[in-house]
């Protein structure tokens, strides 16, 4: 009974074995794991393996301008495509229809716009101006966030002698959508820090008059970074689509396998594939700001 058991043990054992042993069989015919893992068959970078980072992240100055929401100057920074195999560098888009950069001239204004399917929310970088829609004026200034719904009609004014920059994200709404009526106006400094996510991070959410109604599961964070930190390294799943824009200082950005610098004006969208960790650096002796834009289906 014993020479039996023993037997058994064995058996069980040869066959943990053989399983291991094709497992890495299987390994060594599979395409190999991204080259930021100390366990990877190879520890050199892998062309075929590892995401091409520089698809996505780009900045404004690299797309031309153009007019659009009743006469911004708009420029793209990142745009619909696909981010698993993205066709041009920023083309990365799955749920935003645009993340862009506008400018309103001093002493212009917008014309009356409206889009039926469309919602906007503006994040106002620098300048002054207002934006008005219904019967409702708002005055606008830096730090603030305006979402208007779809179907609304609005128009922005800028009676100001600088530029009114704006940060211009749009989502396509489904047919059974309902949106608001009225704009929803935030400001960031209103709400109290969240410290410590990500090692380092100091989020500071919009704090609405009216909470916006959003098409997909999704929102806007202004984070914060204290001199000489770094936060933590992380990947991001299938379902998530996630952008830094860089607002104030230069930082450092360990994207993929790269070391890369990003600049005021400049974003990124981290690769839906959990093969790209992204950790931002402040090299700096002062704090660090960024937009953040998260959607989790």
């Amino acid at each position: 009974m014993g020479k039996k058991k023993s037997l058994g043990i064995v058996v069980a054992a040869l066959s943990a074995v053989l399983v291991l042993a094709a497992r890495s069989q299987q390994k060594i015919v599979a395409p190999p794991d991204p080259s930021y893992r100390e366990d990877a068959p190879f520890n050199r970078r892998q062309p075929g393996a590892d995401p091409d980072v520089l698809f996505y992240i780009n900045h404004w100055r690299n797309s031309p301008p153009r007019q659009g929401h009743g006469g911004l100057l708009e420029r793209d920074i990142l745009t619909r495509g696909d981010p698993f195999q993205p066709p041009r560098k920023g083309a990365v888009l799955r749920y935003l229809r645009a993340f862009r950069r506008a400018e309103l001239l001093p002493g212009t204004n917008t014309r009356e716009y409206r889009d039926a399917r469309e919602q906007v929310f503006l994040y106002v970088m620098s300048g002054r101006g207002t934006i008005a829609a219904n019967s409702r004026t708002v005055e606008l200034e830096q730090g603030m966030a305006v979402v208007v719904p779809a179907g609304l009609s609005y128009r922005l004014s800028n009676p100001a002698v600088e530029p009114l920059e704006l940060i211009l994200a749009a989502e396509e709404t489904p047919d059974d959508f309902v949106p608001r009526n009225e704009l929803s106006v935030g400001r960031y400094r209103d709400s109290r820090p969240v410290v410590g996510a990500h090692w380092a991070h100091i989020a500071r959410p919009f704090l609405y008059d009216e909470e916006p109604r959003f098409a997909n599961p999704m929102g806007f964070v202004v984070v914060s970074m204290d001199a000489f930190d770094i936060a933590q390294p992380h990947t991001h799943p299938v379902a998530a689509e996630e952008i830094w824009l860089q607002l104030r200082g230069t930082s450092l950005l360990f994207f993929g396998n790269r070391l890369l610098r990003q600049e005021p004006g400049e974003a990124f969208l981290v690769p839906p594939t959990n093969r790209a960790p992204h950790s931002s650096i402040n090299p700096s002796d002062g704090q660090q700001q960024w937009l953040f834009f998260g959607c989790r289906k």
